[in-house]
Order: structure tokens, then sequence, then C-alpha cells
């Protein structure tokens, strides 16, 4: 099939929607479609992927766009949804794949051009407006509940990322069947040597107890609870490093000056955003992985790379995460500052446990993420596709 990928997200960047699109678009290629990809004009090549990206042209006035719901992103989608007619008046394409807000955009032009679609869930539409603190007015949020409401009941297809954003689907539209394809994206393991090579590059003991968070770094994650935590772990674990990889300067700042005030800056090393092809040496780094969100419904994507990583994980017992998880892969804590030391320092200190979990992790990285499940889930996608094109392609 021929497919248009519809990405309203500053395209190729190393965080949630980006990574899952760049992979889905891999997954899709590799199966031997054909697909292009529509996109904001923010952001990098995507690494590694021979595809045509068409960024949407036009006054956008702004270099950056933050993550999460904005006035500006209005904006960015106004010129995308210009940019998609342009691209499907000139390009046939069998069907379109729309991610967040892209499904609502397909379908208000849906009558004109007539193209089944997919809406790629990875979080529920209304919850963000709350979430990300971006409007408390009831009718903002009963207009994207409208949104989300149309976007699922007429695609051809729904995929979404985890069972509470399939659950969020059918909530929109009953009759409603999601395709659940977790964000896994598989991960390369790291020798030891790149390991100690993060260590000696950020100046990290090789005899320290290394505590690693990737990914990003906006308020939804919950660092200053993470810092808030290190004062504790250290009572128990006095040679811990806490490192932090993922910000951007301004985020990074305002993490470190709380740091400072709880007079744990020495133990804490912030890196900004690194690429994704440097993941698995930080990863190799680490004593114990974590996880401190405890707001949304979509599991972090950086939460199965940490399942499959080798190294023990601690995350919230929070939606987000133990609508997956629980005890026998991951140590499940309260989400507050000293539950989650508590439980850190449990990890750091019992090495039996660590292992456990390590196994534990592998049983559930081969349950639920294995080629047979991702080929599984896939081939329904793709015939749900075909059967809305009117026979296979």
């Amino acid at each position: 099939m021929r497919i248009l990928m519809i990405v309203p997200q500053a395209f190729y960047t190393t965080r949630g929607t980006p990574m899952s699109a760049y992979h889905r678009t891999r997954e899709l290629v590799e199966m031997g479609h054909d697909v292009d990809i529509l996109t904001y004009p923010i952001g990098d090549p995507p690494p590694n992927l021979d595809i045509r990206v068409y960024r949407s042209a036009g006054p956008h006035f702004y270099s950056t766009i933050k993550s999460g719901p904005s006035k500006r992103k209005i904006w960015f989608d106004f010129l995308l949804l210009l940019n998609l007619l342009y691209r499907l008046a000139r390009t046939r394409y069998d069907a379109l794949y729309t991610h967040e807000e892209a499904a609502f955009i397909v379908r208000m032009i849906k009558p004109l051009v007539r193209k089944p679609y997919v809406y790629d869930m990875h979080s529920s539409l209304p919850r963000q407006i709350t979430d990300w603190k971006f409007s408390s007015k009831k009718w903002v949020t009963q207009l994207f509940e409208f949104v989300e409401r149309q976007s699922v009941k007429e695609a051809a297809s729904v995929v979404a990322i985890s069972p509470a954003v399939a659950e969020a689907a059918k909530e929109a539209w009953p009759q409603a069947e999601p395709i659940i394809i977790v964000n896994y994206f598989g991960s390369e393991k790291a020798t030891q040597e790149a390991g100690a090579g993060i260590r000696d590059k950020y100046g990290i003991d090789e005899d320290a107890k290394v505590v690693l968070y990737t990914g990003s770094f906006v308020a939804l994650q919950a660092l200053d609870m993470l810092i808030d935590a290190v004062p504790h772990v250290l009572e128990a674990a006095n040679d811990a490093v806490f490192l932090l990889v993922g910000g951007t300067p301004p985020e990074i700042e305002s993490l470190r000056k709380q740091a400072a005030e709880l007079g744990v800056e020495g133990s804490v090393v912030f890196v900004e955003s690194r690429p994704q092809s440097e993941m698995p040496a930080f990863l190799a780094a680490a004593d114990v992985l974590v996880s401190p969100r405890i707001q949304g419904i979509n599991p972090p994507g950086k939460l199965f790379s940490y399942l499959d990583s080798g190294r023990p994980v601690v995350a919230t017992n929070c939606l987000v995460h133990n609508q997956l998880i629980d005890d026998s892969c991951a140590m499940l804590s309260e989400p507050n500052a000293r539950a989650f030391a508590e439980s850190v320092s449990a990890v750091l200190n019992d090495q039996q446990l660590a292992q456990e979990l390590v196994v534990g992790a592998n049983k559930f990285i081969e349950e639920y993420c294995s080629p047979a499940v991702r080929e599984a889930a896939y081939g329904a996608l793709v015939g749900e596709l075909q059967a809305a094109c009117g026979g296979a392609k």
C-alpha cells in the first residue's frame, strides 16, 4: 500500500510521539509498504530511514514548539491541513496514517478526499488538556471530547499504544475495536566498555551506583519528585549518582537549582538531549533505571527499552505504568519522594531483588513485545486498511 503518514510534531526528535511515528514508519516499510511523511517544518532528518519527508510550508513564525497542547500548535496544524490538501492533490495514496490530532484534520476533509485513515492514539486528547494544564474551561475539554469521538468513529482502524489508551478509545466510541501496538522499539545492548565510557565522560566513579533517567524533562515526568528523593537515597546508598538525560538548558537549570537547594547537586548529573543511538550506552552505565511519572494514561516509550535493558526498573505505581507492568518485572512505588527513594534504595542494596526484576522484565518483553505479537498486530491493522480500501493492495 502507498501510505501518507501525518505527524503533527517536530519530526524527527527523540521524544514520545515523534519516536513512535518513526518506528511505525520503519515497521511498515519493512513490511513492504511505501510510506511518505507529512510533518511540521521543525525537526531532524529521520536516521537510517530512506523515505520522502514533506515539511509543511507557510508562515509558521516560530522555529520551536513545546510538547503538549498549545496555541502555537493550532496554527501549525492549520498550515499542516493546507499542505495535506496540496499533497493529496499531487499524489495518489491508498490510505492515511494519522497521529494524535492529525486524525481530526483528516476527519474534517474526509468527504473531499475519501481516503481511509488510521488513528494512532498516543493518549486521550481531552485528558491532555487537563494533564498539560492547557485550559481549565469545561467547554474546551468538551470540544476535545468531540474531536476524539469523531476521530475514533470515522477511522478505518484505531491503534492504541496501551490498554488504558484502548479503553479511552472505547469510551469515545463504544463500537471501536482498537489494536494495541505498544511503543517497543527494540534495543541494542551496549558493551560494558561503552557503559564505562559514559561514566568516564560525565565524571562518574566506576564504583558509584548510577540511577538513570532518560527522556523528556517536561513537568509531566515528575522529575521534581525524583530530585526530592535524592537525599533519602543518599542516606541508604551514599555513593549513588543520579544521571538525568534528555533535558533542555532551561529545564535543566530549574532542576539543578532544586538539587542545590537540597544540597545534593554533587550527586546529580544533568545531560541535555542526546541521540537515540547513544541510549544503549547510557543504559549500560546504570545500576537502576527510574520512571517517576505520575500523570497520564500513555506509558513512556522508554519503559520498554528499560525493561529490555538487563537493568532493574523502579517506576511509580500509577496507571501510566501499572496498566502494563507489575511487581514481577519492576519495583512499583507509591508516587511520592520518600516512597520512591525507598524503592530505589531497596533495588540498589539487594542484588537478588535486582536480578529477579530483570528476569521478570525479560519474561514481560517476550510475552508482550515479541516479533510474533507485533506481526499479528500489524497484520490486523493492514487487514482493516485493505478492507477499507475495498480489497488487497
